[in-house]
């Protein structure tokens, strides 16, 4: 890492009113870590507290349901209820002392699901896909608006919990991002249709928690730049549109990323595709089928893994928000790579998940000047500990 590396990624730089202390972003990983009503407790802590200790600038939350409606998985952390509030005050004040920032993601799972059973809501039914096999059910419009009140009252209780900001979830497949996708949304009333009824949902959302947590708390956004659907799903021209409309509706941050878990999880964290690990969480018998069959449903050849995939999008994400900072994530892996991203203004912050499950204290070394480059293989192992229900982890010296 050479000195104009430092210079650059350790300045402070500012979301909202939020100062972060340089340019490293924890994106949001879900730690199935939770107990199972969605609070916190040390298991829970341990993973930021070790972040924070690691340096990273700010730390974004893994998935936390507005909703008990809204919950994808078992062990997933909420915001749904009052109650979670001690157990998160905890952790962020742990977070705190050792100098980080730390943002809740807020999320509705939508037709993502592992714990709704076969029919989930979501913006339209049908479509069975093969990593969640379910068959959503089209949301009503009290559904609507009561999902749209519940993500502002999770983003007040997550002001109330001591965490510095929120990051609205829009990417990844999930209830937001399914709204705004026409692979997705086949709606024909004003939640659907176009571009613009789509973005409804999303402008409803947001404006529901600016009401709730007030303009001096910040407010973020994840937004895929590329669905990476079997069928047309967001286009990058739709993005920014979106992204123009948030800034004028005063949105602090803006994260980019692609791909959604149902179709496309190795277009959205490319490399390996372990699916020997995966089908291990079938009965014995039926593993060997189930590899074969998960490796032809995500062809290895189809993810080879190139450092900055979602770069491509920040050139024109810019021109329509010149002002806004702007999150890069995927793939990024390399300190000069991303020095150089920053100096370039292409973005304002760089966001890993991988390497910090593999090394969380990697952004400390590089600050205290150990040159180690990042070791993680991209291999995609940690998804596999997640599959099991186990405690995010790096996977890859285990065995399944």
């Amino acid at each position: 890492m050479n000195q104009d590396t430092e210079s650059i990624l350790f300045t402070a730089k500012s979301i909202g009113n939020v100062a972060v202390a340089n340019r490293f972003v924890r994106s949001a990983t879900f730690e199935c870590a939770a107990n199972e009503d969605g609070s916190v407790g040390d298991k829970y802590s341990k993973i930021y507290e070790r972040l924070s200790k690691g340096k990273v600038g700010l730390i974004i939350s893994g998935m936390m349901h507005i909703s008990e409606p809204g919950k994808s998985y078992q062990f997933q952390a909420g915001l749904h209820s009052d109650e979670m509030i001690p157990g998160l005050s905890k952790m962020t004040k742990k977070v705190h002392q050792a100098g980080s920032k730390i943002f809740a993601q807020i999320a509705h799972g939508g037709r993502q699901t592992l714990v709704q059973g076969r029919r989930p809501m979501a913006p339209s039914g049908g479509g069975l896909d093969f990593i969640y096999q379910v068959i959503p059910r089209p949301m009503t419009i009290d559904e609507i608006k009561a999902v749209i009140a519940d993500f502002g009252n999770a983003a007040l209780r997550a002001k109330q919990a001591g965490f510095d900001g929120v990051q609205v979830h829009g990417a990844h497949g999930y209830l937001i991002h399914e709204f705004l996708s026409p692979f997705f949304n086949h709606r024909s009333d004003e939640w659907g249709g176009n571009a613009n009824n789509r973005f409804r949902f999303l402008k409803c959302v947001y404006e529901s928690v600016r009401e709730k947590v007030g303009d001096d708390f910040p407010v973020i956004i994840k937004l895929n730049v590329n669905d990476h659907t079997p069928q047309k799903g967001l286009s990058i021209e739709e993005v920014k549109m979106h992204c123009e409309r948030l800034a004028e509706m005063g949105i602090d941050a803006v994260e980019l990323s692609c791909g959604t878990l149902a179709y496309s999880m190795f277009n959205q964290s490319r490399g390996d595709v372990p699916a020997k690990g995966f089908s291990s969480t079938l009965p014995l018998p039926f593993q060997w089928v189930g590899a074969r069959f998960f490796a032809m449903v995500f062809p290895q050849q189809r993810y080879i893994f190139e450092e900055g995939y979602n770069l491509w999008a920040s050139r024109h994400i810019r021109k329509v928000m010149p002002d806004v900072p702007l999150i890069m994530v995927g793939g990024l892996r390399s300190p000069d790579v991303m020095a150089n991203i920053i100096q370039q203004n292409q973005a304002d912050f760089v966001s890993m998940c991988r390497p910090l499950i593999r090394e969380p204290m990697i952004i400390k070394k590089w600050q205290d000047g150990n040159k180690k480059p990042v070791s993680c293989v991209n291999c995609n192992k940690c998804f596999v500990v997640l599959a099991h229900n186990e405690v995010l982890s790096c996977g890859n010296n285990r065995t399944f």
